[in-house]
């Protein structure tokens, strides 16, 4: 029977403004940096994608990213195009397509990628520790590192950071960081995506502070990257 459901996608949290939805269950995502990953997504519920960049409202998943640009869809550097992904999820979740997840069998032995839009800080805690626990293995970041609030998260999730110094001090924190910029500092790691085309579902440096700090570099990329020196 059709229950009008699809299982390429689960509903995995929802709160009065947001809706967290992962996908790539059953078809692959076709990113190749990333490579097979599942991808979690945090979604504005009330406007499509497209409508809260315009209005502001992806504050609501962005929190005080630099990247979202000017609060009404200028000077946007973010690397993701609303347009494409974000909002083919928002309308399939709209229209009913996605169930709630009822088990975390879904991720065992699978890599996932917390955030693929939207800040995973987000997620509750204790439902991403679960994920990464079955999963074979995670990537993901924040522009939120510094609440103190969310210090828990350095074991799961990189610190996005903006400039050297805002390195130095996520760090002094205790946070493995990654940093789009044009050049990479000594302590930096270039991204294997760039180096050599590793996607990310076989590097998964990206994965938070475990065994010790890291620091990734990428060079600007991806819909935003024209303004992504204003930013």
């Amino acid at each position: 029977m059709d229950w009008g459901f699809t299982l390429n996608g689960f509903i995995l949290h929802e709160d009065r403004d947001r809706v967290i939805i992962a996908t790539g269950f059953e078809t692959p995502s076709d990113n190749r940096k990333t490579g097979d990953m599942i991808q979690v997504w945090i979604l504005v519920k009330s406007v499509s994608p497209t409508e809260a960049i315009r209005t502001g409202l992806d504050r609501l998943i962005c929190g005080s990213c630099v990247h979202r640009g000017d609060g009404h869809g200028g000077g946007r550097s973010c690397y993701v195009n609303a347009g494409q992904a974000p909002l083919g999820i928002w309308r399939a979740w709209r229209a009913g397509r996605y169930a709630p997840l009822r088990s975390l069998e879904a991720f065992a032995g699978r890599k996932v990628r917390f955030g693929a839009y939207g800040d995973p800080t987000w997620i509750p805690l204790s439902l991403a520790l679960a994920i990464a626990g079955v999963a074979s293995g995670h990537t993901g970041y924040t522009h939120q590192w510094r609440k103190p609030s969310l210090q828990a998260w350095r074991s799961l999730l990189m610190a996005s950071v903006d400039s050297i110094a805002e390195l130095v001090i996520a760090r002094s924190l205790g946070w493995s960081t990654f940093r789009v910029g044009s050049e990479a500092s000594v302590v930096e790691n270039l991204c294997a995506s760039d180096r050599d085309g590793t996607p990310c579902a076989v590097c998964l440096l990206c994965a938070g502070a475990r065994g010790g700090l890291e620091s990734v570099h990428i060079p600007p990329h991806g819909k935003g990257s024209a303004h992504f020196l204003e930013a």
